[in-house]
């Protein structure tokens, strides 16, 4: 038995799905939601990468082919969406509400059902042989991409709400971790959907076989490239998922009221009892100890200071780690970076560069 070049690459793309997905589903996590969702949205891509060689192995029936393609089709997006929705919100569970986000899938159902399912063997035949023709198939086709489409805006708006929410709540950079993790994810995501649609589009336009696998072979790399991602990920990231609480939501400012008083009381408060060192502080902490509304306090801080909660905390921080610096030389950064209320290096670096342009060596060199 004999295999191309494509076939071998599938080949090797499902083993390396299918190895995440178990490695997914067998660690101990808090998340584990989350990752039986992710596990599944993988074994979904697998078993639809699985298309380029299973039919050397074993043949289906033409409606079971068909109900193969369109049911993965249709559940990538939706499973992906509720997997994004689960890392976010540490109090997500899975409610009935979510069946809405299959009917898509139900609608491709139904069109296929006069157009394909209630033909004759020899009509589904042809149905497949001249596929890329076919009003039925192009239909479902683009619809399909459609609404992937559709649902990857959305997922990019709930990643930048839950970055906006994370900024104005907490001021420790591990709360980010998320964000960032999906942010990445998302722009792979984005550039995978758009070559693959390029893809289908080319098959459905072109007659050239050479260029429609050309392009069958540089979607086939980018899954093995994202695929290697995840594993480099769960290697040097294994606790990356934190949750927020689904109840947050992104605070609007509030110009309406005078804050020169009140941003100077909660400057004196900051300097003197120092909250900040406390590396997991929140707006709703300080909020507390100043006796001020949570929407309250944001609004001050990003109309006085023109910045969200995690910024202007870190600008305490940085303050504090820039007198150790120049006053105690005995002090290594990472013994300051813990001191000021960092808890890791890059954090640390990140916000003593954005405060000061100038990494922590090298502003100790320039003020001694």
């Amino acid at each position: 038995m004999s295999f191309t070049f494509i076939e071998l690459l599938s080949i090797f793309s499902v083993f390396l799905f299918v190895s995440f997905s178990g490695y997914l589903l067998s660690i101990p996590s808090k998340k584990k939601l989350s990752n039986q969702l992710f596990a599944c949205y993988l074994l979904i891509i697998a078993l639809d990468i699985s298309a380029f060689f299973y039919h050397k192995f074993i043949q289906l029936p033409l409606a079971l082919e068909m109900i193969r393609i369109e049911g993965l089709a249709g559940l990538k997006s939706p499973m992906l969406y509720l997997y994004i929705l689960s890392v976010l919100y540490d109090d997500f569970s899975l409610k009935k509400k979510h069946l809405l986000f299959f009917i898509p899938l139900l609608i491709n159902f139904i069109v296929l059902i006069p157009a394909f399912f209630n033909q004759s063997s020899s009509v589904q035949n042809e149905f497949f042989q001249q596929y890329t023709s076919q009003p039925a198939a192009i239909f479902i086709t683009f619809f399909g991409y459609l609404v992937g489409f559709s649902f990857l805006f959305v997922e990019i708006y709930q990643v930048r709400r839950y970055g906006l929410i994370v900024k104005q709540h907490y001021a420790n950079a591990a709360a980010l971790n998320n964000y960032h993790w999906l942010k990445q994810f998302l722009i792979v995501d984005v550039i995978i959907s758009v070559i693959t649609f390029v893809k289908s589009y080319y098959r459905f336009t072109s007659e050239s076989a050479t260029t429609v696998d050309s392009w069958r072979i540089v979607t086939l790399i980018l899954i093995v490239l994202f695929i290697s991602w995840l594993f480099s990920k769960a290697l040097f990231a294994p606790k990356l998922f934190q949750g927020i609480n689904a109840a947050l939501t992104p605070m609007e400012d509030n110009h309406s009221t005078p804050t020169d008083e009140r941003i100077q009381t909660l400057n004196t408060y900051l300097k003197t009892e120092k909250p900040y060192l406390n590396a997991s502080l929140t707006i709703q902490q300080l909020s507390d100890a100043m006796d001020i509304p949570v929407r309250e306090l944001s609004g001050i801080i990003n109309q006085e200071t023109g910045k969200h909660f995690f910024d202007y905390i870190n600008e305490f921080r940085i303050n504090d780690a820039k007198e150790l610096l120049t006053s105690d030389q005995d002090l290594t950064v990472l013994e300051i970076l813990y001191d000021v209320g960092f808890n890791s290096k890059s954090s640390f670096y990140t916000a003593f560069k954005k405060e000061t342009n100038q990494t922590p060596t090298s502003y100790r060199k320039s003020t001694t």
